[in-house]
């Protein structure tokens, strides 16, 4: 069965501020996202809490999805990292947890098939741009919660692996660097 992304969650856009370093919440900006669009832990754009910002609080669970640029990724925000408030780079996607478990639907965000219909919905202009109308209309598949989690699981393996991965390459380049300098003593 596939649904609409607008009948399975609740979309807003990310709040336009100006960030400070002395703000009482984190303001999570696409600078804050490594090139997989994993959260590099930089909590030092904040912004000041207020009637304005208030309502942008994120809740845990809330998913952060680019919609403008050429780097379109989903993110899931946990409570751990602290009270944040997404930028308006991002539209904050509100899964009905009880239709769809949102690290599911950042796995299939974040999937080539999705990002290159992403990809195609913002071709054309300069700084592409997803219109919240689309990404509302995005057709979402919906295998039961159960097989649900079971790929947001597969994708959290995948990162892991990968982020291993890359750590492996990045000692065996420092490896090689280290005998290299050692030979031309």
């Amino acid at each position: 069965m596939k649904r609409l992304l607008k009948d399975i969650s609740r979309l807003q856009f990310g709040l336009y501020d100006k960030p400070t370093e002395q703000g009482n919440v984190i303001y999570l900006q696409a600078k804050n996202f490594n090139e997989l669009g994993l959260f590099d832990g930089a909590t030092d754009t904040r912004v000041d809490l207020n009637s304005k910002s208030e309502g942008h609080i994120l809740q845990d669970g809330d998913i952060l999805f680019v919609g403008k640029g050429l780097r379109n990724f989903a993110w899931k925000y946990t409570r751990k990292i602290g009270t944040a408030i997404a930028s308006s780079i991002f539209y904050v996607i509100r899964a009905d947890q009880r239709k769809v478990d949102p690290d599911y639907l950042v796995a299939i965000f974040n999937s080539s098939r999705y990002q290159s219909f992403f990809q195609s919905l913002g071709a054309g202009s300069s700084i592409p741009s997803i219109r919240k109308n689309e990404l509302e209309a995005v057709e979402i598949p919906l295998p039961s919660l159960d097989i649900q989690k079971r790929i947001a699981r597969l994708s959290e393996l995948h990162h892991k692996d990968i982020a291993i991965t890359e750590k492996i390459r990045e000692e065996k380049n420092r490896l090689f660097q280290a005998v290299i300098n050692d030979i031309l003593k």
